[in-house]
């Protein structure tokens, strides 16, 4: 047994050792149920366990481990506040870390089967996928907008691995960059910070309109916006355990991101697991002391879009615009991102929001979603963990629904397509007056 987390181990995907480190973390886990709520991996597990007439997550199968291991979304929740956790307990335990040893495992040793084998290959290129959507958009957006279960769906499924049961969004006309170029040169009143913005896959083709808002409001406030060389950061790759292709790319963005704050910029990441990803994910997958160096000071200046406004905003020497004259509310429900949680910044989104005068309600509710890597075909799909959310959503007083994962709010619009989900900075530029260009 080795309870190693780093990739460049020579026994990180040792099909053997893995599986012995899985039985032990688990035995574990049954004995706490902390996690039980956050994803359908623990809720198996303890089924599987409580069905045994002496419990050891010994006795599990192979196939019964790589079950539980497939109803992993890569949310990172069941890391905080572990009381078993790496640096708090001897028991050096961090589920989301021994998932992802595990999925390498996997795809090293063929076993992810023949759906997990398409989601893999098509899911851990959305850039691919992005420009050429984007480029026939009315032909992507009519297969994707089929309904749910559909014949059409079904067969999307069975070529690319994709649910047929998810709500995929639709696909931009033009693109994030192309609008970023287009658009007229800003001159700003007061300069007060820089970023080069990684919009991110979502961001770049289809959900432009949170880029555009973003830029508005970061440029009101006087924060030069520059776009960042990084396309994807790699998440699907890593998320399907392919390490060796994810660690290449995460070598080009740290070098790449390292530049660009070197040439005075931060890095805005428009999306929370992509940040998370890029900041915190990406520096255990490159080696030599230059790029580790490099890995470091990119965590350190890697910020989520509300979290940047809001170190600024709490410094001495910058001035955030807080004369809100458009669209506010009395009461905003945010779905607090698990990403930003797990890298411990507190909730910045709920403190720039509630700077409108709302009264601001936070559901710490995990939403089932992690990554694009959620929207996998899965054998024994469990959609309890986004219900349960949505519900609370019903549940709850808000005049207007926010959370930073526009994934997030996919999920919530498949179980209730009443329910409209904003981006943070979505809700604070309509707050400003800023017109919607979606």
């Amino acid at each position: 047994m080795t309870t190693t987390y780093d990739p460049l181990d020579a026994v990180y995907t040792d099909e053997a050792d893995v599986r012995l480190e899985l039985a032990r973390v688990q035995d574990i886990c049954h004995e706490c149920r902390r996690c039980t709520d956050f994803c359908g991996s623990f809720p198996t597990l303890f089924d599987m366990l409580d069905a045994m007439t002496e419990a050891s997550a010994e006795r599990l199968t192979p196939a019964q481990q790589d079950h539980v291991v497939s109803e992993c979304v890569h949310c990172t929740l069941c890391a905080v506040g572990c009381p078993f956790g790496s640096g708090t307990h001897e028991a050096d335990v961090n589920v989301p870390l021994l998932m992802l040893r595990a999925r390498a495992m996997q795809f090293e040793h063929h076993h992810l089967g023949a759906t997990g084998k398409l989601a893999a290959r098509v899911l851990s290129r959305p850039d691919r996928i992005g420009r050429l959507a984007s480029a026939t958009p009315r032909v992507a957006n009519a297969i994707i907008s089929a309904p749910r279960g559909s014949r059409r769906r079904r067969l999307l499924a069975r070529l690319t691995g994709v649910s047929p049961d998810r709500h995929l969004g639709s696909f931009v006309a033009q693109r994030f960059r192309a609008w970023f170029r287009a658009r007229p040169k800003v001159t700003l009143h007061r300069r007060q910070a820089s970023v080069a913005l990684v919009p991110t896959c979502i961001v770049e083709y289809q959900a432009a309109s949170i880029g555009k808002d973003l830029v508005k409001v970061y440029e009101r406030n006087g924060v030069e916006c520059s776009v960042s060389g990084v396309r994807c950061c790699g998440a699907p790759m890593l998320h399907a355990g392919d390490v060796d292709a994810f660690g290449k790319v995460a070598a080009k963005n740290i070098s790449q991101l390292a530049g660009e704050i070197r040439r005075g910029a931060d890095i805005v990441v428009t999306q929370p697991a992509c940040a998370h990803v890029l900041a915190v994910d990406s520096a255990a997958h490159v080696s030599g002391a230059e790029a580790k160096a490099d890995a470091a000071l990119v965590a350190e200046h890697t910020y989520d879009s509300a979290g940047y406004l809001m170190s600024l905003h709490r410094g001495d020497d910058y001035v955030l615009d807080t004369d809100f004259e458009g669209e506010t509310h009395r009461r905003i429900t945010y779905q607090a991102s698990s990403h930003v949680r797990a890298r411990g910044r507190g909730y910045p989104s709920r403190d720039l929001m509630r700077l409108t005068g709302a009264q601001m309600e936070v559901i710490q509710q995990p939403s089932g979603v992690g990554g694009i890597w959620s929207l996998r075909t899965r054998d024994d799909a469990d959609e309890s963990v986004t219900r349960a959310l949505t519900e609370r959503i019903a549940a709850g007083n808000g005049t207007v629904v926010a959370s930073d994962s526009y994934l997030v709010g996919l999920a919530v619009t498949e179980r209730s397509e009443d329910v409209k989900v904003l981006h943070p900075l979505q809700v604070i530029a309509r707050a400003y007056g800023i017109p919607d260009e979606a």
